[in-house]
């Protein structure tokens, strides 16, 4: 075999292997990505509230796409506790917000939610909801 042919063989084979190893990496990029959304496979619900929360006080650290907001607890004794709120189509929330609870009013798990920080770090959250007594 000629070394043109050579040439142009090792030529058409790196094109080849550059368009495979482009899909290959797109594939696994829309693999991992949630784009930060409660999905089933991320979110469960328990059928009753399992334990309450003894917590008084919220910030909105971040509202996800599709209206959930992960909040850090502003008390002292469980203070750095993150947690979710789901969407609800009565409450808007926006970032840095204040969300104070009732004296008449419980904090209640009901759930579970898993996600990926920026630091590729896989964090499991309490989804809660603001109860009756």
């Amino acid at each position: 075999m000629s070394s043109r042919k050579k040439s142009i063989l090792i030529y058409l084979g790196g094109i080849i292997t550059g368009i495979i190893l482009t899909f290959a990496f797109f594939f696994f990029v829309a693999l991992g990505n949630t784009n930060g959304t409660p999905s089933d496979n991320n979110v469960v619900m328990f059928e009753k509230p399992q334990q309450e929360i003894n917590v008084y006080s919220f910030e909105i650290m971040q509202v996800l796409p599709d209206g959930s907001a992960l909040a850090t607890v502003e008390d002292i004794s469980n203070i750095g506790m993150i947690v979710l709120f789901l969407a609800d189509k009565e409450i808007s929330y926006y970032d840095n917000q204040k969300i104070d609870v009732p004296s008449d009013k419980r904090v209640m798990q009901v759930g579970t939610y898993k996600y990926i920080t920026r630091r590729e770090m896989e964090k499991t959250v309490p989804i809660v909801e603001i109860m009756d007594k």
